[in-house]
């Protein structure tokens, strides 16, 4: 009797955890980000010449920034007041910022079970390792978050019908365009894609809230300024020294089929996710970092679909667990980070 009732009291626990499997996740995403604050703080007080990585690197200089990304860190580093400690808990608070922001992109993609989808995405190995985790210095990339800020208040405003909706997506679109270039070819994509459709309404919406951005943040700059034109056509020799004409292979490759095969059937996120494939697939080859494909992930969270459902029999307790693309996401994340780790072996060793 004893056994049977902790055998029920066991059974009950486990369909609890069920029950809340969302909430967890999502307390989870937070707490181990929590905890990767202070484990930075504690292996830098232990040994204070150990390197903070990215985040250190752009507490003391600009590197290949843009003009508005140096302004925002101009912003963040004055909000320092010279204190590396105060800069990573920025970086991590963006970092936490643009996490939660997800919430309302999958909201507002009518995405089912929002609170589990959220979950899955809060601990998702390939993107915790990409902009929260190392082991070695400090996991943040702090200009990244800039742009991720961007980039998901475009994907929040995306669903929405009204017009205004459509000018606030391509304008934050824009701005994530002038933190990083990731999304740049998107601009291609576009003019080429309203060209051919002879969608003159939308050609002029994008091109009324992205042109000024560029031509302010961008190109004026690249006039103005020396340094800027200097960082901007030589980034492509930083890095692992491989031939222009290799590295371009694959983003005009990309580039083609895309238009090709797919441009008539695509809609503005879609080609948003394609235009930071395509810049990776140019980036990869100056750093061997799988990070900059990190956006397939998005694509892979907001584009549902359901694949098969497994039956799992608790004792007298049967549960369905669909195989969607939420999980077939976050499992692939796991083959993401293995190849992360190879790929940065094989380059440096």
């Amino acid at each position: 009797m004893e056994n049977n009732a902790e055998f029920k009291r066991e059974k009950g626990f486990i369909e609890r955890i069920f029950d809340n499997k969302a909430f967890i996740l999502i307390i989870l995403g937070i707490v181990i980000r929590v905890i990767m604050l202070f484990y930075y703080y504690y292996t830098h007080s232990i040994n204070p010449l150990r390197s903070w990585g990215d985040l250190g690197s752009y507490f003391e200089k600009n590197l290949t920034s843009t003009p508005l990304t140096i302004f925002i860190l101009e912003i963040f580093r004055f909000l320092s007041f010279g204190s590396i400690e105060i800069f990573a808990f920025w970086g991590f608070l963006w970092d936490l910022l643009t996490t939660l922001m997800f919430y309302f992109i999958i909201k507002n993609f009518n995405v089912k079970n929002l609170n589990y989808a959220f979950g899955l995405f809060m601990i998702n190995p390939f993107f915790f390792l990409s902009n929260s985790f190392s082991i070695e210095n400090c996991g943040y990339h702090i200009t990244d978050a800039f742009f991720f800020f961007f980039l998901f208040l475009a994907f929040i405003y995306f669903p929405k019908k009204q017009k205004h909706s459509k000018y606030l997506f391509y304008l934050f679109l824009g701005l994530s365009m002038c933190v990083k270039y990731y999304t740049l070819p998107a601009v291609g994509f576009f003019f080429l894609k309203y060209l051919i459709d002879k969608d003159w309404k939308e050609m002029k919406i994008f091109l009324i809230s992205i042109a000024p951005l560029l031509i302010i943040f961008l190109i004026l700059p690249l006039f103005l300024t020396d340094w800027f034109f200097n960082i901007l056509f030589n980034w492509y020799s930083v890095g692992i020294s491989i031939p222009l004409f290799i590295k371009i292979i694959p983003p005009v490759s990309i580039a083609l089929l895309f238009i090709i095969f797919r441009m008539n059937k695509s809609d503005a996120f879609e080609i948003s996710i394609l235009s930071t494939v395509t810049t990776a697939s140019f980036m990869v080859f100056s750093y061997f970092y799988l990070r900059w494909f990190q956006s397939i992930l998005f694509y892979g969270v907001l584009k549902e679909k359901e694949f098969f459902t497994l039956n799992l029999n608790l004792g007298s307790k049967k549960r369905e667990i669909i195989v969607n693309n939420h999980l077939i996401t976050f499992y692939l994340s796991f083959l993401g980070v293995l190849l992360a780790y190879l790929l940065i072996i094989f380059a440096y060793s």
